[in-house]
């Protein structure tokens, strides 16, 4: 954009980006929306529509941004528990909470994740599965199998798993209306989710342990 100071120096316009981004994320959080106009946000930014444009080249690239940057911390905390010295059953469990967490603290991640895979542009689906889907089964994939071979879980198919922990993750946080049907309001507090992460984190670790295979029945 020539005659732009914004263009001529890196710093203003890394701090430009990050407004916008922090703009889209504040608005999606307080309306409950992935729809948030380009306006609102230019507006909430201190910027315009022509610079969103500029930086991120459509509302789609925009999107892809805010995805990659709120799942990149993830990501490294993920890494960094894949290499400690913790049994699977801790390292299963800790992550569940740690992906509720990272949903409460973004409540629009996983609609936006699942929106750009369902419905982005090829090249943007492809990246969301290759920058954090495929990542995040690959690692469950680690734990299950470090947990297999040290007797902690039983022999189990661990994309099944991995897609289990997905949708109990993810579903407190799919609409208001899902959780005032099931829970009886649609609030979202810290409570509620400690609770669902502690919850599905239990189901979830005690299912794989060996003893989940017996069954037995009262004669």
């Amino acid at each position: 954009m020539p005659g732009n100071v914004e263009s001529r120096s890196g710093a203003p316009r890394a701090a430009t980006a990050t407004r916008i981004l922090e703009a889209a994320r504040a608005l999606m959080t307080e309306e409950g929306l992935l729809e948030v106009s380009l306006a609102e946000i230019s507006r909430r930014a201190r910027t315009n529509v022509a610079l969103v444009s500029y930086y991120f080249g459509s509302r789609e690239g925009l999107m892809l941004a805010l995805a990659q940057a709120d799942a990149a911390r993830a990501l490294r905390d993920l890494e960094r528990l894949l290499g400690s010295d913790l049994c699977a059953a801790a390292k299963l469990e800790m992550h569940i909470k740690a992906l509720v967490e990272a949903y409460y603290a973004r409540p629009y991640l996983h609609r936006l994740l699942q929106k750009l895979l369902r419905e982005g542009s090829a090249e943007v689906s492809r990246q969301i599965g290759d920058q954090f889907v495929a990542p995040v089964a690959q690692a469950r994939r680690r734990i299950i199998a470090q947990g297999i071979a040290d007797g902690e879980f039983r022999d189990v198919d661990a994309r099944f798993v991995s897609l289990i922990i997905d949708g109990a993750c993810a579903h407190l946080f799919s609409s208001a209306e899902g959780r005032r049907a099931v829970i009886g309001h649609g609030r979202l507090d810290r409570a509620l989710v400690d609770n669902h992460a502690r919850t599905v984190a239990d189901l979830v670790t005690g299912s794989l342990r060996p003893q989940a295979t017996s069954n037995p029945r009262a004669g």
